[in-house]
């Protein structure tokens, strides 16, 4: 093959992965807020990313995805709460166990002598697992019907099953992330931190696991126990992760960060003043964090690709006032919402003059 040929044909293929990676990310925008006036010690977000629900010192609250209320339980001392993939059941932790359907209607409250340190359901709502501080793993119908009771040799302080119910993580108040069956049954266990891990999350068949202790050691772990990234995040809030196990997110002081399983930046939501719990929908298109006082959702804004035509009262100069409260820093080439160049085909002619003008004068390019 001649030199021009190969000149040409390498400029191509470089032009069109100029064209092909995306060059900016797409911002986060605010979906919505609640103050409920009591403060907030946990949140959840359904895996369908349409409602949330907060709990605390005031009781529980069901809202949808633009932050408005659709219900208020009375008021109980609860510390965690779940919610199923489209919100037919939510489990509530604490002096007890609380399971209400989407209507705010109680479906079982179950005593317990023991305190709930957390809890946490299934996709499909049909299994609900709690941890107490007896060291004791307790599997639930929605019903509040008792299943199963493990002892796990040490408190655990935090707990997730995976959306298919196949496996069950917790952390201890030792440091470690413990893998369980979907029986109970423990699988590993991973030194994490001499501190608590306060939160921990999984993907589908444990394919990525998630988890923060409380002096910030942050790690990702593959089904096996494998470590797969780990750093520091000083004041965590939370954790989460997509289904598909792709996408983790950690809040803290920093804000929201998103990143791959091996830990590549994949995103970032600033201008957040805390975190003291995170939660993410199943597909990773909707992330909630409360700093305590308030909670508030995001998601991505989709910018377009093409020319957009100017609105009628706007004229064609004219700015938008940017009303983003966070945006996204994303790794090259990734992000929660990658979008493409403007200017698909400027980078690409000019790849392609620089082949063909350099194979033509014989120079190397």
């Amino acid at each position: 093959m001649s030199r021009l040929h190969v000149s040409v044909t390498a400029g191509i293929l470089f032009a069109f992965l100029l064209i092909a990676s995306p060059v900016m990310a797409g911002e986060w925008v605010p979906a919505g807020s609640d103050q409920p006036g009591f403060r907030i010690v946990d949140i959840a977000v359904s895996g369908d990313g349409a409602y949330s629900a907060l709990t605390g010192n005031g009781g529980i609250i069901l809202l949808t995805a633009d932050g408005t209320e659709c219900w208020r339980s009375p008021e109980g001392g609860y510390r965690s709460v779940c919610l199923s993939e489209n919100a037919s059941i939510l489990a509530a932790g604490g002096d007890g166990l609380c399971v209400l359907d989407k209507n705010g209607t109680v479906c079982a409250t179950v005593r317990s002598r023991n305190y709930l340190n957390d809890v946490t359901i299934t996709a499909d709502g049909s299994l609900i697992v709690a941890v107490a501080d007896d060291e004791t793993l307790r599997l639930y119908t929605p019903s509040g019907d008792l299943i199963r009771s493990t002892e796990t040799g040490d408190d655990l302080v935090s707990v997730a099953i995976s959306p298919d119910g196949t496996y069950i993580a917790g952390g201890t108040v030792t440091g470690n992330v413990v893998l369980f069956s979907d029986a109970g049954e423990e699988r590993w266990s991973y030194g994490l931190s001499r501190q608590p891990v306060t939160a921990v999350a999984l993907a589908d068949g444990a394919r990525t696991i998630a988890a923060v202790s409380a002096d910030g050691a942050f790690a990702l772990l593959s089904r096996a126990g494998a470590l797969l990234w780990s750093g520091s995040a000083p004041h965590a809030g939370g954790v989460a992760v997509t289904a598909d196990g792709a996408t983790a997110a950690l809040a803290d002081r920093q804000g929201i960060r998103f990143m791959e399983r091996d830990g590549t930046p994949a995103g970032q939501i600033t201008g957040l003043d805390g975190s003291v719990a995170a939660a993410m929908d199943s597909n990773g298109r909707m992330v909630a964090m409360t700093d305590g006082t308030r909670i508030s959702g995001f998601v991505p804004k989709v910018t377009a690709v093409a020319e957009e035509t100017p609105l009628p009262e706007q004229s064609p100069g004219e700015a938008q006032p940017d009303i983003t409260t966070g945006q996204t820093q994303p790794h090259e080439g990734e992000g929660p919402v990658p979008t493409s160049s403007p200017f698909p085909l400027l980078p690409a002619g000019v790849a392609l003059i620089l082949s063909l003008g350099c194979a033509g004068r014989g120079l190397r390019c």
